[in-house]
């Protein structure tokens, strides 16, 4: 393994690991970003592609640095913050492989390495030299292999994790970044058996839509199916090949009834309606009476919804499609792993939310969202920041009323939603520090994300009751 590590006052490293960071024009930041905090997230980002690899334990669990620099960064965060994210973040990585020199990954033979992490570095180095020789069609190619047949169903595994960091690759127009996103697919193993099989997939993009149904009311289908009543939901559901498989099979069969055009407007529509449906599927987990419950697992729906807008600027409108349908058969899918909760949408949730989130051409002044922009670049929690900017696009949906999706009277669009009490609540409830020792900040009384089987009875009798 490669154990080099580079000083904090080595620039140099920004060629060496040929990193940038851009901004695609439709990634959110605040103004006034100077140079000197980019200068130092470009530096971080270096040391962390250089020196780390893509898994942190040899679980498979995800590495999160460049994801929590960034989401910071583009909140306001301080150089100060950012070195100290990194410094926390370092000392649980593992240094990354060494390229292994016998290995010629080609696009030929790419295939056969698939799902094996020892090929991480080979992968990467592919992937840069292919993205460098595309020249300003950089991104085309990029995605041309995301969505390659044989890479996409490991694109789309792993709580979306290689989804979310080829996001955060177009987001800043980062070719080191894609790189290491198309490398993190390709040594991933698949969590999917078959949803995203070409066939499968192929059929569910194909479907003319005849049972035209929403989001939610395709949730509310899937928890009176009858055929879930056969299975013992367990408290690790994804060590239960029953459950895992069955809720394949039911995000195959209703994600084909959420109909999609390959229309701007139809698209546009449709990522509004997805956005708030995980958004509430993520924020009204809580049963009335119970302390908040926000879920580790079904928090990587809304987290990664933010990055669709940005990867959609890349593709033509038919791959836009096909991209919002494996978003929904893969939430679809982790909505039925997690036994098909009930959502409880308080008044508070869904009252009117007349909080604009803070953007390039708007004043700062008395915004309601910078103080939890604060709370969440403080936060030591690794995803905390990305679910804030995953509310705060959605907060873009209120402020341009006029371009809400309209439907038939049939057809359950979410209710509005206080995008800005979903981001307290969030700031507010993540207390626990993701660097120290959990079972100690628990008996103290700190708050973390919940786990388990959240739609079971049993979850709730191990939840805290407070009124």
């Amino acid at each position: 393994m490669a154990e080099h590590t580079h000083d904090d006052s080595d620039y140099s490293i920004i060629d060496q690991a040929g990193m940038s960071l851009n901004h695609a024009p439709s990634g959110l930041y605040l103004p006034g970003i100077d140079s000197t905090t980019h200068r130092e997230a470009v530096r971080l980002c270096a040391r962390d592609y250089l020196e780390h690899h893509v898994f942190f334990n040899h679980r498979g669990f995800h590495n999160h640095l460049n994801h929590h620099l960034l989401a910071v960064f583009t909140l306001g965060a301080p150089t100060t913050r950012l070195q100290e994210i990194f410094d926390l973040q370092k000392g649980m990585q593992r240094p990354s492989y060494s390229l292994e020199s016998e290995v010629d990954i080609n696009d030929e033979n790419f295939a056969q390495y698939f799902s094996d992490e020892r090929h991480y570095p080979n992968f990467v180095r592919f992937f840069q030299r292919k993205l460098e020789s595309a020249g300003d069609s950089w991104k085309k190619v990029a995605c041309n292999y995301f969505f390659h047949p044989q890479i996409f169903p490991l694109g789309m595994s792993g709580l979306f994790h290689p989804l979310i960091q080829f996001g955060y690759g177009l987001e800043f127009e980062s070719q080191a970044i894609t790189a290491t996103a198309l490398a993190q697919a390709c040594v991933h193993s698949p969590s999917y058996n078959k949803l995203f099989s070409p066939d499968t997939f192929a059929e569910i993009c194909s479907q003319p839509g005849k049972s035209n149904l929403s989001l939610m009311q395709l949730l509310e289908q899937i928890r009176q199916d009858q055929r879930k009543s056969d299975l013992d939901f367990t408290s690790e559901p994804y060590r239960h090949s029953g459950i895992t498989a069955f809720a394949e099979e039911l995000a195959i069969t209703y994600s084909k009834m959420w109909s999609l055009s390959p229309t701007k407007e139809a698209i546009d529509a449709k990522y509004h309606e997805l956005l708030s449906t995980v958004a509430l599927i993520y924020g009204s987990l809580t049963k009335p009476g119970y302390q908040v419950v926000l879920h580790f697992v079904l928090m990587h729906c809304l987290t990664s919804a933010y990055f669709l807008p940005i990867i959609m600027d890349c593709l033509p409108l038919e791959k836009q499609a096909k991209l919002l349908k494996a978003h929904c058969a893969a939430t679809l899918a982790t909505f039925v792993v997690h036994g098909c909760p009930n959502l409880y949408i308080t008044p508070e949730i869904s009252s009117t939310d007349t909080h604009v989130a803070v953007s390039d051409s708007q004043g700062n002044i008395n915004n309601q969202w910078l103080d939890v922009f604060a709370k969440a670049i403080a936060n030591n929690d690794m995803h905390v920041a990305k679910v804030i900017r995953g509310l705060w696009r959605g907060s873009l949906l209120n402020a341009f009323p006029n371009e809400q999706p309209t439907c038939k009277d049939d057809y359950e669009l979410p209710p509005p939603i206080n995008w800005l009490y979903l981001a307290r609540t969030t700031v507010d409830t993540i207390t626990a520090d993701s660097f120290n020792d959990m079972d100690k900040q628990l008996k103290e009384g700190k708050y973390f994300w919940k786990f388990g089987v959240v739609g079971s009875d049993e979850f709730w009798k191990n939840q805290k009751f407070i009124k």
